[in-house]
């Protein structure tokens, strides 16, 4: 499975994971294990032995249940650093904990495509935690 199969995948699990962790008391249990057939990616970006696929599931889960609180904020280092974040933190610690570093995937496409991208001036810093640069890049790399 490609790397951006596993992105659109984890992404789509993450939001799932983080809509349902903030409107729910508790996680339920899973009723439909032994009904659905599970599905696991046949890369291991990170070499631990676990699919991204359930990587990026699980990393996202234990992200949320930190309860990181919302405030953008620009950060030196690209990746926060303290207990706040925004909604795109989720994709991008998520990711970078599997071995994916998305502020430099976002990078590498806007270098090679910048003229799709709403850009001034590229900040590797920040372009990576915009939801309207990463849905140009997921467009870039996501295939069917």
């Amino acid at each position: 499975m490609c790397i951006v199969c596993v992105c659109i995948t984890g992404c789509a699990c993450v939001y799932l994971v983080f809509c349902y962790q903030n409107t729910s008391a508790g996680r339920k249990p899973d009723r439909y294990g032994a009904v659905i057939e599970q599905v696991h990616s046949t890369v291991d970006k990170d070499g631990d032995g676990i699919d991204d696929q359930s990587d990026i599931l699980q990393g996202a889960l234990e992200y949320i249940a930190g309860k990181p609180k919302y405030k953008s904020r620009y950060y030196q280092t690209g990746y926060p650093d303290d207990e706040y974040g925004v909604c795109t933190d989720v994709v991008a610690n998520v990711l970078k904990s599997v071995g994916y570093d998305l502020m430099e995937l976002v990078q590498k496409d806007i270098a090679e495509n910048p003229e799709d991208y709403p850009l001034e001036e590229p900040d590797a810093n920040i372009d990576f935690r915009r939801v309207k640069n990463l849905k140009v890049f997921f467009a870039h790399t996501a295939s069917p």
